[in-house]
């Protein structure tokens, strides 16, 4: 028999070679059962198969593995191996290495999820519609020992509630290493018939083949979790018991979610600047620094708030609105980095590129309409909290819907809430470029009115519309120096410059 020999950690090695090992040595098949698959679905699996180390909520470190069927970056794998993860990353046989940014779904009773990966393009593996039968000889893609190879076993019977196994799966006899959870197991044609599942009793493990409907039965369209999130609503209700001592303080708790709520508004706006550059060509030059930092920062804020010890009810349905929020608007983002990323590679706009791009602008309905369901935990919050309604910008607060904005009227300009006067982007045929407004613009002052730190966007809106068909004076900043603009401000706001 044959295995595939997986790359060393540390270096790295993109080379895939094939190991012949003593079989009675290591133990994993009976020398009266020799590979009898062809060299050509072997080939196909490798691609498809990967070994997955997360690191859990405790310090600890588990590995088992995760398949690739479903659909293209979503990985199948043992819910008892990412239950606790808080970090997870897969390694694939020729060495590429990919991050896991959260759990997608999970099905509890047969101890199967569906894992998001930051990878696209790798070949999927088939399902066989039939289950498996008792006494069918299996083939499962396993590792021992960084070596990646094909294990013959047999279905036994199937388990029930009353047996230590899933119910609804079967156990399998056979010579296979630990730590192999995940796997997949094919029939002798290379379909996938189920996933290999390992419960230990006592000092004594067992795999158990969990069928291929229990993981097709898995729903690939839910929003991803990041890992802090799905561990901190999985365990949201076991945490009902925690002492009072024990809980994180309530200033600090208020304090770290309004940072949270401005990280996200970060992520909103490196978006927003990303999707402008990306427009004509402008994918070619690949995703931005920017991004990619405002990415990884809203990773660890979600972590850093999941992780909080809370007992105050405001708090907790305030933190499980900003990771159910925070998830959605990553997962929307992270589709458009890829979209970018494929461009980018294929030095075209490929139908994959524009595929991801529909996955990504697709989310964002669904953001808002969830934003709009959760707005009221944050409201009752800010309405109770000083330290929060004090730390929170206000520009910040009216993206998350806790303030209502004062007026309908849409600038069309990007800005950061920091410098919510600071006109990083004007958009072509915005109602700010039809009043005079320019890129690069830092609004100084307007009608009269000079504007402060604690200013917002909706402070120069006020003064626009209470000047309708005038004509005011505006001074802005523009390219280091200032200059007087004469804006014409409409009688009617046009309907497509005002929210509906």
């Amino acid at each position: 028999m044959q295995f595939w020999r997986h790359f060393n950690y540390c270096r790295k090695a993109r080379l895939m070679r094939v190991v012949v090992f003593c079989i009675l040595g290591l133990g994993l098949v009976s020398p009266a059962r020799p590979q009898t698959l062809g060299q050509s679905w072997k080939q196909k699996a490798l691609q498809s198969v990967a070994m997955i180390q997360v690191q859990q909520k405790d310090g600890s470190k588990l590995s088992g593995m995760t398949f690739l069927a479903l659909k293209d970056g979503l990985g199948i794998t043992a819910l008892n191996v990412v239950k606790d993860a808080v970090k997870a990353s897969v390694f694939f046989p020729d060495g590429e290495e990919y991050g896991s940014t959260g759990i997608v779904d999970r099905d509890e009773k047969n101890g199967v999820a569906l894992v998001r990966l930051r990878l696209f393009g790798k070949p999927l593996l088939s399902f066989r519609a039939a289950g498996p039968t008792v006494g069918e000889q299996v083939f499962c893609l396993v590792n021992k020992d960084g070596d990646f190879g094909v294990v013959e076993a047999l279905v036994g019977e199937m388990t029930s509630a009353e047996s230590a196994g899933p119910a609804g799966g079967f156990l399998l006899k056979g010579s296979l290493p630990e730590g192999n959870g995940g796997a997949p197991v094919f029939d002798k044609d290379g379909a996938v018939i189920g996933m290999l599942h390992w419960k230990l009793e006592g000092d004594k493990g067992y795999y158990f083949l969990i069928p291929a409907p229990a993981i097709m039965a898995l729903d690939s369209t839910l929003s991803t979790q990041p890992w802090a999130t799905s561990e901190a609503i999985a365990a949201s209700e076991a945490r009902e018991s925690v002492a009072p001592s024990e809980a994180e303080p309530l200033e600090n708790v208020d304090a770290l979610l309004a940072e949270a709520c401005l990280v996200l508004d970060t992520l909103l706006v490196q978006h927003r600047l990303a999707f402008n550059r990306a427009l004509g060509k402008g994918y070619l030059s690949g995703v931005s620094t920017e991004l990619y930092t405002a990415q990884q920062e809203t990773e660890l804020i979600l972590k850093k708030i999941a992780g909080l010890k809370i007992n105050d009810p405001v708090r907790k349905k305030a933190v499980l609105a900003v990771l159910e929020i925070g998830s959605k608007w990553y997962e929307a983002v992270d589709n458009f980095i890829k979209a970018v990323v494929i461009g980018q590679q294929h030095r075209n706009w490929v139908a994959s590129a524009q595929d991801m791009l529909n996955r990504s602008e697709a989310s964002w309905p669904i953001a808002n309409s969830l934003k709009e369901a959760k707005k009221h935990d944050l409201i009752e919050l800010y309405n109770s909290s000083t330290v929060f309604k004090e730390k929170l910008l206000k520009e910040v607060a009216f993206e998350f819907g806790i303030l209502e904005r004062p007026t309908k009227l849409i600038l069309g300009v990007i800005v950061f809430s920091q410098a919510p006067l600071h006109f990083i982007v004007t958009d072509k045929g915005s109602f700010s470029r039809r009043l005079g407004f320019r890129s690069g613009d830092r609004i100084i002052s307007i009608a009269g009115r000079t504007f402060g730190p604690q200013d917002t966007l909706e402070d120069l809106k006020i003064i626009i519309m209470n000047n309708l068909g005038q004509q005011v004076e505006a001074v802005v900043e523009r390219n280091g120096q200032q200059k007087v603009l004469k804006l014409k401000i409409p009688r009617e706001i046009p309907a497509e410059y005002l929210r509906r």
